[in-house]
């Protein structure tokens, strides 16, 4: 009963209470559960101290080990460790050789002959309808601006703050997470694609390079990777290469 009358209770607030503890109470949710998410991500730079033993054969100790400590820098620094490693790396990279660019362009060229391109600029201009649309729906609401101390005037500059950056966030959200779904979905279509061009050794060779010089580390929490990864992680790429590559 003392749960159902607190909710009850809630309920019979103002409208402009209501929206206001909704959208803190959402903005907590998303700062913790990054949280978790950073900090479940940070436990395997910790312990993942020694090249797996499926990595053994295309990355050695010290390359792991420095993109272990890159990426453990990396987030509690972001920023600074970032252009330091762009300082330091900049003569270091290894590069691809030609047969390595054709099968990454391969890749990219399966992106357009999959018509992936078409597909996320068609999403992104209905997003960008719906966001407007609503936007139109909600801006003449006056519990909005009272949620956020505006009770004598609604400037439209601050509406659009509002509503883009308060309300749509559970919107943006979810609509982002579909999106690293999608992507991640589109990037195994494309290696596919390069795999029918019988490019599937090169491309093999070419993201373990690229990996390497952008200094990625391949092992990654799977729900990390699930919610901020818009491509798959270097493992999963290389398995659903790899029998191609031996054919």
């Amino acid at each position: 009963m003392g749960m159902w009358a607190s909710l009850d209770a809630m309920w019979e607030m103002p409208a402009e209470k209501r929206i206001f503890g909704a959208v803190l109470l959402f903005s907590w949710t998303v700062y913790l559960w990054e949280t978790f998410l950073a900090q479940r991500q940070r436990r395997i730079y910790k312990t993942t101290t020694h090249v797996p033993l499926e990595l053994g054969q295309i990355m050695d100790s010290e390359t792991f080990e420095k993109s272990r400590l890159y990426q453990l820098d990396k987030s509690t620094f972001s920023f600074w460790s970032g252009l330091y490693s762009e300082i330091e790396g900049t003569n270091k990279k290894q590069g691809c050789k030609n047969e390595e660019v054709l099968a990454v362009l391969g890749h990219e060229l399966g992106h357009w002959k999959l018509g992936h391109t078409v597909k996320n600029i068609i999403i992104s201009q209905m997003n960008s309808f719906l966001c407007f649309f609503l936007f139109a729906v909600l801006i003449g609401r006056k519990e909005l601006f009272s949620a956020f101390g505006f009770y004598n005037s609604q400037p439209t500059l601050i509406g659009l703050l509002i509503i883009f950056q308060f309300i749509f966030s559970p919107y943006n959200e979810v609509l982002s997470f579909c999106l690293t779904v999608l992507s991640r979905r589109f990037e195994f279509q494309a290696d596919a694609f390069a795999k029918k061009l019988g490019k599937a050794k090169d491309l093999y060779s070419a993201l373990i390079k690229l990996n390497k010089d952008n200094l990625g580390f391949p092992v990654s929490d799977w729900l990390f990777s699930m919610w901020h990864y818009s491509h798959p992680p270097l493992l999963e790429r290389l398995q659903a290469l790899e029998s191609s590559k031996q054919d």
